[in-house]
C-alpha cells in the first residue's frame, strides 16, 4: 500500500469491524527487505508491526495464504497473481482500486458443469 493509503479507513469501508492481522511470512518478507534498503520496506514494516501478528508455517504468498483461510480473512493485495490464487481458494481480496480506495473481489462461484451423456445413455436401451 502506498504512503497515505487510508487503508484502516477503507478496509472498515468494505468489511466493517474487521480486524487487520498480518502473517508471519509477511513479516519475515519485510525484514529481509528492510537489510537489503529496498526503498519503502521500512514504512511498510512499521506498518504491519501496528497489527497482530497470524502465525505461518509456509513462507511468502503461500504464509498469507494459509493465515487467510485458517482465519477465513480477506486478503489486501496488489499483486494479481497472489489475488488470483486467493480467489482459487474461494477466499476474497481487497484491491486497490484508485489512490484511496479498496474494492471488495469475492470469488466468483464455480461454473456448473453440465452433465455429458454416456455412450450407453445415447442409443436408448442397448437392445437394438
Amino acid at each position: 500500500m502506498r504512503a497515505g493509503f487510508p487503508l484502516e479507513a477503507e478496509v472498515d469501508r468494505a468489511h466493517p469491524g474487521a480486524r487487520l492481522l498480518v502473517p508471519s511470512s509477511v513479516l519475515v518478507e519485510l525484514d529481509g527487505l528492510t537489510k537489503s534498503l529496498t526503498p519503502g520496506a521500512l514504512a511498510a514494516r512499521a506498518l504491519a508491526a501496528r497489527y497482530a501478528v497470524v502465525a505461518t508455517t509456509a513462507r511468502g504468498d503461500d504464509g498469507v495464504l494459509e493465515a487467510a483461510a485458517r482465519e477465513g480473512a480477506w486478503v489486501a493485495t496488489a499483486d494479481r497473481e497472489l489475488r488470483r490464487r486467493v480467489a482459487i481458494r474461494g477466499l476474497t481480496a481487497l484491491v486497490p482500486r484508485d489512490r484511496h480506495r479498496l474494492e471488495a473481489i469475492a470469488p466468483r462461484p464455480p461454473a456448473r458443469r453440465r452433465a455429458v451423456p454416456s455412450p450407453s445413455s445415447r442409443s436408448g436401451s442397448g437392445n437394438g
